[in-house]
């Protein structure tokens, strides 16, 4: 009997053993694919990151070309690019520190006498710049702006490649900003071709390189924004400004890239990033070039004669505005012009020895062409004398009450360097627009001391002038820090005394203009100025 329910029972006994192996066989098979799981998680299998050496680009066509362009550019003018270190040795003498003690009001208060007094600071420190240059020739000569050697004592100029060089500094213009310093080697140096500024447009393409925050071999892109960008007075804080124009640029130029090269899609360096419009002193888009027919004249006169020389011509310019209304009046049916206020000599003095007074130029002469060039404003002629070879002769065309004559002047060199050496800082924030409701304008008689001391017969005084009046846009300035305007003729007529000028203003009707003639007295100096207000 036992046998029989063995024999019964053995059946069920192989299907629980058949699934407990199947069981065990599952559960390993499980847990095996488990471990091989998380091991291909981290084993250096095919998931990891691969860098694509046969992709494609994604875009074509122009923006890929542009691209190119770009890189290419850049490749060709960079070896060219050096950054300059220059270092100042700044004496702290002990005459300045004891200025700096017991101070009255209206001293100069020595900033370094702080330190002298209660921390016994050091007779001398350096002080250390950087900026940029471009070399221009292989045998190692270098353009920057002359601001970034000023006063430097030692120049060091990195290249591309790593190499250290110490500079010497050829020669410096301040009124171009340029200057030209040199390095030698035993090989000759990359350098970078010059291209024609006077052929650049509005939007075209310009690379800029160079060490903003000395940051060595940036490059950014951008346009030209502007060409022939001028800033005259009194616009400008600074005479350097006065005697160039500019390529303006949206590239973006910070601290450290003055001196660089902006460069066009030819590779070529069309200008010499000089400074930046900001408040911040970080690019806001609107950047400056001395372009190439300025720099590549400042070099060759540098290399040739060691200076940069400038023609004079002898005159004193109406630095205001030449109104329709003077044009009328002066007889100018060209609309612009340059009135001619005085005459002087090369130095600048009141002077019937001057070039222009020489060839019979005279006061109340309005310019209207020069050389062969039309000239609009003060900073077409202040350009085209400025640049013209001292000892040329040239033909200035001029209207004279109305009456078109032409005169052969033969320019003179300025010799106003030193006073044109001041620094200055640059600004550039919009002002806006204000209401010009008034004339706005108080004044009143000359006194005879005043009259005496003018050699003046009269006048009317101006003593206040209302911000934002029509008198404020004429230029007219309100007495006091020692500037004085006296109004000595309206429309032609003799202006004797506060009543004759308010007679004539009086007789004006809405939308008649008077024409100003004014003596501006600083200092020592007077000035003769003509200006024009439209009667409101």
């Amino acid at each position: 009997m036992n046998d029989g329910l063995d024999r019964a029972q053995q059946p069920g006994k192989r299907l629980v053993s058949f699934l407990m192996v199947l069981f065990v066989l599952t559960l390993g098979i499980g847990i095996g694919s488990l471990i091989s799981y998380r091991a291909g998680a981290v084993a250096p299998r095919d998931s990891q990151l691969k860098i694509q050496t046969d992709s494609k680009p994604v875009v074509g066509g122009a923006a890929l070309a542009l691209s190119q362009a770009f890189a290419e550019v850049a490749s060709r003018v960079e070896p060219a690019v050096v950054n300059i270190n220059t270092e100042e040795v700044v004496k702290v003498t002990q005459r300045r520190r004891r200025q700096g003690q017991g101070q009255g009001q209206g001293q100069e208060q020595d900033p370094f006498d702080f330190f002298h007094r209660f921390f016994n600071g050091p007779e001398e420190f350096t002080r250390r710049s950087l900026g940029s240059g471009v070399i221009v020739d292989p045998k190692g000569y270098i353009i920057t702006n002359s601001h970034v050697v000023e006063g430097a004592d030692k120049v060091k100029v990195s290249l591309q490649e790593g190499q250290e060089y110490t500079a010497r500094i050829i020669a410096a213009d301040a009124l171009s900003d340029i200057a030209v310093i040199k390095i030698d080697g035993a090989r000759e140096f990359p350098y970078a071709r010059i291209g024609e500024a006077k052929s650049m447009k509005v939007g075209d393409w310009v690379l800029a390189i160079g060490s903003p925050f000395g940051l060595e071999q940036t490059v950014t892109a951008g346009i030209i924004s502007a060409t022939g960008r001028v800033f005259p007075e009194p616009a400008s804080e600074s005479p350097s400004l006065l005697f160039n124009d500019y390529l303006q640029t949206d590239a973006a130029i910070n601290p450290g890239n003055s001196g660089g090269p902006l460069v066009s899609m030819n590779g070529e360096v069309v200008g010499i990033n000089t400074f930046i419009s900001t408040t911040t002193r970080a690019n806001a888009g609107v950047g400056f070039a001395v372009p190439s027919h300025i720099f590549v004249n400042a070099y060759n006169q540098i290399l040739d004669k060691g200076k940069v020389t400038r023609g004079y011509l002898g005159v004193n310019m109406n630095l205001l505005a030449f109104t329709p209304a003077m044009a009328r009046y002066f007889g100018v049916k060209q609309g612009g012009g340059v009135l001619i206020t005085g005459l002087s000599d090369e130095s600048g003095k009141d002077s019937n020895k001057g070039p222009a007074a020489q060839a019979g130029m005279k006061s109340e002469d309005v310019v209207v062409e020069f050389d062969g060039k039309k000239i609009t404003g003060v900073q077409d002629l202040r350009l085209a004398v400025a640049n013209t070879v001292p000892g040329k002769k040239v033909r200035v065309k001029v209207v004279r009450h109305g009456e078109e004559k032409v005169l052969d002047v033969t320019v003179a060199e300025r010799k106003l360097e030193d006073a044109d050496k001041e620094k200055g800082k640059f600004s550039f924030e919009e002002r806006a627009e204000r209401p010009k409701a008034e004339i706005g304008l108080e004044f009143d008689n000359v006194s005879p001391e005043m009259a005496r001391e003018l050699n003046i017969s009269g006048g009317a005084v101006v003593l206040d002038v209302k911000p934002g009046s029509l008198a404020e846009d004429a230029g007219l300035m309100a007495q006091g820090q020692g500037i004085t305007d006296i109004i000595v003729a309206a429309n032609g007529r003799k202006i004797e005394s506060a009543m004759d000028l308010l007679n004539i203003v009086k007789g004006l009707k809405s939308g008649e203009d008077v024409v100003l003639k004014f003596h501006r007295a600083t200092g020592t100096q007077v000035f003769t100025y003509y200006t024009s207000i439209t009667k409101p």
